[in-house]
């Protein structure tokens, strides 16, 4: 068992007296003190020397979070996200366009049309998740403190963003980089799974991850009027084909019995190819992005259809998707397609995925040969 060494940092600050100040202090029989004294009592967070690879700082509003922090890792780099109102991914240091790509996926942030906007068009969520992707992979120094984790987001991309930072974190999508997290509440803890948590209020030191809330995905027949709710986030167009076939999924934990709509998927029969489908259209909702649920969903959605004795294909254009189903061995690399790839309808070529780059991939036992990471 490791020990725990007790610290404490004095904080003291003078009031300057000008006339404003007189004038409200002279208002008082009694006037309030001018200096300030406070003395913050904590269990030391654990040093850069030692084993761990993300930090959580909690703690009410002036419990000394940050001070804590500044003092404790004066080395680290502290996130500042300076963002001008050029293209998201042209707000990042100089690097290869695909792992500016791979590093917004990482911690959610999926969408490849939308990193294509200027950052004041995106909502809170996807600002916070650039941030973060910002922070870690443009940094300079081996830990960087992110204050305000995801404070000013609601409970759903607080939960799946600092999961998705987590696990992007523990496979290197960061490199060797640190992340202490600076967080109001402690909501995110179990999520964020830290190697260590220092509670402010308390003054106490915690080690050790805690267990993430196992996630519970569920599929069912869908309608159509379930697109109404994902067109917008799709990155193609918004339309669906007259033919579809409408699957959703919902997720939960195993602490809630409400389950929430997460995930939609058209598919289709290939015209003139007996037993073989295609995914018409795969969304994942923004908020529950970049913590496997669309990866999942298209496994199950794959096996529905072999126990229909029937086939499913994809070809899908998003280059981190592409990568995650090049990987699996669950999915079989069928081509890719540098000028995209024509449907078939009724007996005469579609427009499809033509002048876009794209692979396809089909369910089964992937024994073929995989496309190369960079396609």
């Amino acid at each position: 068992m490791q020990s725990v060494t007790r610290g404490s940092i004095a904080l003291e600050h003078r009031l300057e007296q000008t006339y404003r100040v007189g004038r409200i202090l002279g208002a008082f029989n009694d006037p309030p003190p001018t200096k300030f004294v406070k003395t913050l009592e904590f269990d030391e967070p654990p040093s850069v020397d030692e084993e761990w690879r993300v930090g959580l700082i909690v703690g009410r509003s002036g419990s000394g979070k940050s001070t804590v922090a500044r003092s404790r890792y004066a080395d680290a780099e502290f996130a500042s996200y300076r963002w001008n109102d050029r293209a998201v991914v042209d707000n990042f240091d100089p690097r290869p366009f695909d792992e500016i790509a791979d590093a917004l996926a990482a911690v959610g942030f999926s969408s490849l049309p939308c990193a294509a906007r200027p950052y004041a068009t995106l909502s809170g969520g996807e600002r916070f998740r650039c941030d973060v992707a910002k922070a870690l992979l443009d940094a300079r120094k081996p830990i960087v403190v992110v204050d305000e984790f995801a404070s000013v987001v609601d409970p759903d991309v607080a939960r799946s963003a600092s999961l998705a930072v987590r696990k992007a974190i523990d496979r290197g999508a960061f490199g060797k980089t640190r992340l202490v997290a600076i967080a109001c509440r402690e909501r995110i803890a179990e999520w964020l799974q830290p190697d260590w948590v220092l509670d402010m209020d308390s003054g106490l030191l915690t080690r050790g991850r805690l267990r993430r809330p196992k996630l519970q995905i569920r599929v069912y027949e869908g309608k159509r009027r379930h697109w109404d709710a994902f067109k917008d986030c799709h990155y193609l167009s918004g339309t669906l084909m007259p033919a579809v076939r409408v699957r959703v999924a919902t997720i939960s934990t195993e602490k809630s019995d409400s389950e929430t709509l997460a995930a939609f998927a058209a598919i289709m029969q290939v015209e003139g190819r007996k037993g073989l489908k295609r995914v018409h259209r795969l969304v994942v909702a923004p908020q529950f992005q970049g913590i496997g649920i669309g990866s999942a969903f298209l496994d199950a959605l794959g096996e529905m259809e072999r126990e229909r004795d029937a086939r499913l294909t994809i070809v899908t254009g998003n280059a981190f998707f592409v990568r995650k189903l090049a990987r699996s061995r669950k999915w079989r690399f069928k081509g890719a397609y540098p000028n995209g790839k024509t449907q078939r309808r009724k007996g005469r070529p579609d427009v499809g995925s033509f002048g876009r780059a794209v692979a396809a991939f089909e369910y089964g036992d992937a024994e073929n040969e995989r496309p190369p990471p960079s396609s």
